[in-house]
């Protein structure tokens, strides 16, 4: 087994840095904003995922980006089998993938900071599915998601959804993938939902404008 060991340490720093990280420091990126109206205010009890919401915050496509340049990255670039290497070395090499991803997706679940809370990390876990079931099968998984999704009511149910997704879109359009790397990106985006429901809390979707205005209240 040969192992890359500064494509290693790039790829697990790009899925193991936290998002809230991201927040440090000025803000480099200024968008246009506009003036709230009603139809902004959601009821409380509204968790679904809003796309308008969603898309124009940048910090969300620095997780697609690199989650998809960091799963590439560990399953296709830092490992290689050299000829003549023992049986079970693509089994360890597997292993480790698996272990190196579940520990990137519980990093970017869980907040620890004034009060523990489970975060959705949904554009992080759709960039994994680049490097685990193939691009073709990962761009038609998540352009199915995103339509889907107006049907869909908390991120929780969008995460499950997409696992469903990634299996069936893997099995048709990535013939080469092997089937435990699908069960792999199924089990990935499942885990927060696990979370959830282990710890008896909600998983969320940050949105800053909603706190700002629980404080102000």
């Amino acid at each position: 087994m040969i192992v890359h060991i500064w494509l290693l340490l790039i790829a697990v720093l790009l899925l193991w840095f936290p998002r809230q990280w991201l927040r440090t420091g000025k803000k480099m990126v200024s968008l246009p904003t506009r003036p709230p109206t009603d139809k902004d205010h959601r009821e409380a009890n509204d968790v679904s995922l809003k796309l308008r919401e969603e898309f124009p915050k940048p910090r969300n496509w620095v997780d697609l980006l690199r989650a998809v340049a960091g799963s590439i990255g560990l399953c296709l670039v830092c490992f290689e089998v050299a000829s003549g290497a023992p049986k079970g070395t693509g089994n360890t090499i597997f292993i480790i993938q698996c272990a190196v991803l579940a520990v990137a997706v519980f990093i970017q679940t869980v907040r620890v900071q004034k009060r523990f809370r489970l975060v959705a990390p949904v554009f992080f876990i759709l960039g994994l599915s680049f490097g685990l079931i193939g691009w073709q099968a990962a761009l038609f998984a998540c352009v199915t998601i995103w339509v889907l999704n107006l049907l869909l009511p908390s991120a929780g149910i969008f995460l499950m959804v997409f696992a469903g997704l990634e299996l069936v879109f893997g099995r048709v359009l990535s013939h080469e993938t092997p089937l435990r790397n699908l069960i792999l990106a199924a089990v990935l985006a499942a885990i927060p939902v696990l979370l959830s429901a282990m710890t008896n809390r909600r998983l969320v979707q940050l949105n800053k404008k909603a706190r700002s205005r629980s404080k102000k209240a």
